[in-house]
């Protein structure tokens, strides 16, 4: 019995001897705090609009060391745990367009949250962010030689505050008054420096509850030192003799029968082009400059979350760029050498595609009309956010080979100004589209994801900003 006694105690130290070898072995051999990954690699560059942050991960659950400070270009920034991943270390960053950057991180900023004695090494991050836009080799001078001394003066106040600041702009619902802008007034106490109107009900002009020929909405902007802009959603009727029903690409209305002379469609559109240019006409003779805006979003991909498998949305663009583009050049000879419309800033909307690719950059550039008949090109966003759009911007800018001006003709919710202006980003004015509820009454802001973001709170932040041009802030360009 005593055998077996003394073999057992035998048994039990031996297994504690062990289990303390192993205890040894675990502390002997744990692995050392190591990064794994970093989403700004040494020497990268990066563009900085749209990064917001250094991602560290590492290989344990990590907590932030408040006693040693991160910097960057030597100014302390404060770094926090990834919610979604412990092992992530986030590093927020503000960054401006072309400048260098460093990032050092000193050993014991970061230590293993399970064991505050297991710390990260130090480490240090060189990059650079892309430079800004450089005007120098935007055009001067409007395409039409003959321009008015208005049209000229609006030009060059554009090209003045290029790549310095934005105009504000919305667009007048129900396509020719004032409310929205008066909306806006009524919130944040100032007026939207550009105003837009549309010519889509043009069929129905005049008559008592639109007729284009009251120019007093644009007017009235005008003489207070406002900016104007007309687009044109053009419909057209599906078969001779039809309704003027839609703009839509469903339309059987053809494109390329519509630029063949002796057919019905070219007479309908000629006819259209007369009445427009009596409607311009107008406003020329009143000494109001237009921003023009016609055949937009032909390819229907109005920018970087829309698919090119969508097609096009309108009937100008159902055949592809060849004939959108002889139309565009038919409408300005037209309205300029025939109806001697010198009143009008020709602006252009290019379509930019869900990934920018060389293939689609070619496309586009088809699709373009040319440097002599575009005076600035515009880009459609309807963004679920207010990001800056760096990709569509520069995109818009390859077309027309950075000899021209670009603009946000259109938006939902509006891109933050600041954060464009230090992305690189030069947009020379944002216009968003008027909002109604289900009874048409018009709203700031309404519970959709493209304009959800636009709360009078950031209307009143957007017409107070420094990179912000408002009504009140604009010089009589008469």
């Amino acid at each position: 019995m005593k055998f077996f006694k003394t073999i057992l105690v035998f048994l039990i130290m031996a297994c504690a001897l062990v289990a303390c070898d192993d205890d040894d072995d675990k502390v002997m051999t744990q692995t050392p705090v190591t990064l794994r990954s970093q989403s700004i690699a040494e020497g990268a560059s990066v563009l900085a609009g749209t990064t917001t942050q250094l991602t560290l991960s590492y290989n344990y659950h990590m907590a932030i060391n408040d006693a040693v400070n991160v910097t960057v270009n030597g100014t302390n920034v404060t770094p926090v745990i990834d919610a979604a991943d412990v092992k992530n270390v986030i590093i927020p960053l503000a960054l401006n367009a072309g400048v260098d950057y460093t990032i050092s991180v000193p050993e014991g900023a970061f230590y293993n949250n399970d064991n505050v004695t297991m710390t990260s090494e130090a480490l240090t991050i060189n990059f650079s962010t892309e430079a800004g836009l450089d005007k120098s080799t935007v055009a001067t001078t409007l395409v039409n030689d003959n321009a008015t001394p208005q049209a000229v003066n609006v030009y060059n106040f554009l090209l003045e505050n290029y790549t310095a600041k934005t105009l504000s702009g919305v667009m007048a619902n129900v396509a020719n008054n004032n409310d929205f802008s008066d909306l806006v007034y009524s919130t944040t106490g100032k007026y939207p420096a550009l105003t837009g109107y549309d010519f889509i009900h043009l069929s129905y002009s005049p008559n008592d509850w639109i007729n284009y020929g009251d120019i007093t909405p644009a007017r009235t902007q005008w003489d207070n030192n406002g900016l104007v802009t007309y687009m044109w959603h053009w419909n057209t009727p599906t078969n001779e003799g039809d309704d003027i029903s839609t703009y839509s690409a469903n339309s059987d209305f053809d494109i390329e029968a519509a630029l063949t002379e002796g057919t019905w469609q070219h007479d309908f559109i000629m006819n259209d082009i007369a009445k427009v240019a009596g409607y311009l006409k107008q406003l020329q003779d009143a000494g109001i400059p237009v921003i023009w805006r016609p055949l937009h979003e032909a390819a229907g991909n109005y920018d970087l979350y829309g698919s090119m498998e969508e097609g096009a949305w309108f009937w100008w663009g159902k055949k592809g760029t060849e004939y959108t583009k002889q139309l565009w050049q038919l409408l300005y000879d037209q309205l300029v050498n025939v109806y001697g419309l010198n009143n009008l800033i020709w602006v252009w909307t290019v379509q930019v595609p869900a990934e920018r690719t060389d293939d689609y950059l070619d496309v586009a550039a088809a699709a373009y009309p040319g440097d002599d008949y575009v005076d600035i090109i515009g880009v459609d966003i309807y963004a679920d956010n207010i990001d800056s759009k760096r990709i569509q911007f520069d995109f818009a800018a390859a077309v027309g080979d950075g000899k021209k001006m670009v603009t946000l003709s259109e938006c939902g919710n509006v891109p933050n100004p600041e954060n464009c202006f230090l992305s690189g980003e030069a947009w020379s004015w944002f216009m968003v589209w008027y909002n109604v509820d289900e009874n048409g009454d018009l709203l700031l802001t309404v519970d959709d994801a493209n304009y959800s973001l636009n709360t009078a709170d950031y209307w009143n932040e957007l017409m107070n900003s420094d990179y912000v041009i408002t009504r009140d802030e604009m010089p009589s360009l008469k």
